[in-house]
């Protein structure tokens, strides 16, 4: 009698719970390609936040002074509801969403002078300027080593970003001029309201629209803030990703099924937490180590007097005759300062790495499309052998006669015998 059960041999986890390619995210992150491409662009990010503080100075007293507003912090304004399900500690992929996420709030904010907003206008467009490119790279070998299964290179990475960087920059516009096209007869209102009060009573009377517009704004920018992160999976992923394209799909997946949405970042929040954890503790220990070395054979008294030299905020209150100290104590800071720059790269590597593979997750649930749907241009392979060339004419030797028998001859043309008769 044959025994007819089954034997189970294998599971499908990715069959069975797709979402768990979310836990890949770390270990692309952490690669030394994607890495360095994040560590400079949060440089750039930097730098960007230097040049639009030229916007913030003012003359206090006799003196030019920076006055910078309050830090915005869109972290405040989530739900209680919501943020009972988030880490209450950081999370790699919380502090990537906040960092390009912060700008953008800060523009919306009434209590502002004109060179604030200025300044929060600058530097969200130049942080989406450095993130078009450095987030499209990190979503395109995201998506292609989650969903193909393959590691394409470097420089096709890059390649391939680069001729959709005008996309990635104009995906989240499309939202946000929406936004603008909304606010500028309501500022027109608000301007004829300050020349008189008849000005109140009109927006009184136009209130209503105000608020209609506010309903479309509502929906415009909570797409824009909970979807922006799957415009650049959108483009990374599909054959014909543009803006268009990346706009409707992000919209389309948040309010389409947005209880998976917030599974997928709960899930990714808390791993965040973990992984955030490691890299901090990694960045203190490779830190801590050098200075603990160093007290061995300085003393542990000296050891923190250069320490505390290796800090940007105490270099120029030294006095004159600590410069030598002082160079050395800002080379440290800077060695120092790019263990830390790395580690906040970190966050954002993380970032789109999830971002990447909560799209292939929501494209799945929403559109029905298997993960591994991922477009990868290929090329025409080329011929393996030597070119074919036109040949010149040759001159084929002539065949050698070939014998053949000769023809029996015909029945006429046969010998004729002579019979003699005997004689009689």
């Amino acid at each position: 009698m044959t025994d007819e059960r089954g034997v189970l041999r294998r599971i499908a986890w990715r069959e069975l719970f797709p979402w768990l390619i979310i836990f890949r995210a770390f270990r692309l992150s952490i690669s030394p390609p994607l890495l360095a491409v994040a560590t400079l662009a949060v440089m750039l990010t930097y730098v960007g936040s230097w040049v639009g503080s030229v916007f913030l100075i003012q003359k206090v007293g006799e003196e030019w002074k920076i006055v910078a507003p309050p830090a915005p912090r869109l972290a405040e304004q989530t739900p209680p509801a919501m943020a009972r399900y988030l880490p209450g500690e950081g999370s790699s992929a919380n502090e990537g969403y906040f960092r390009l996420a912060d700008p953008v709030y800060g523009v919306f904010r009434r209590e502002m002078t004109m060179n604030q907003a200025a300044y929060f206008v600058f530097v969200s467009l130049w942080s989406l300027a450095v993130w078009a490119l450095a987030g499209g790279i990190i979503t395109r070998r995201a998506v292609v080593e989650f969903g193909a299964e393959e590691t394409p290179g470097f420089v096709e990475t890059v390649k391939f970003a680069a001729r959709r960087y005008l996309w990635y920059f104009l995906a989240p516009l499309y939202p946000l001029a929406g936004v603008m096209l909304l606010m500028l007869p309501i500022a027109g209102l608000g301007l004829l309201a300050s020349f008189t009060d008849l000005g109140v009573v009109l927006a009184g009377i136009l209130w209503i629209f105000v608020i209609l517009a506010g309903l479309v704004a509502a929906w415009l920018l909570a797409g824009l803030l909970f979807g922006f992160p799957l415009m650049w999976g959108t483009i990374s992923a599909e054959r014909e990703g543009d803006a268009f394209e990346a706009f409707s799909r992000s919209f389309s997946y948040v309010y389409g099924k947005p209880l998976h949405y917030l599974f997928y970042a709960v899930i990714a929040a808390l791993f965040g937490a973990l992984c955030w954890a490691v890299a901090h503790y990694t960045a203190d220990i490779i830190i801590e180590f050098g200075f603990w070395s160093f007290s061995w054979g300085m003393g542990a008294d000296e050891a923190k007097r250069i320490e505390n030299l290796a800090v940007f905020d105490s270099i120029p209150s030294l006095g004159d005759d600590q410069r030598i100290a002082r160079f050395g104590g800002i080379l440290i800071a800077l060695s120092t300062g790019l263990v830390r720059l790395v580690e906040s790269a970190f966050t954002l590597s993380f970032f789109w790495c999830v971002a990447a593979a909560i799209y292939l997750l929501m494209r799945q649930d929403v559109d029905d499309k298997e993960l591994d749907d991922v477009y990868v241009p290929t090329e025409a392979p080329a011929p393996k052998g030597p070119t074919a060339t036109a040949a010149a004419p040759t001159h084929e030797p002539t065949p050698a006669p070939v014998p053949t028998a000769e023809a029996p001859p015909a029945p006429d043309q046969r010998p004729v015998e002579t019979v003699q008769e005997p004689p009689q």
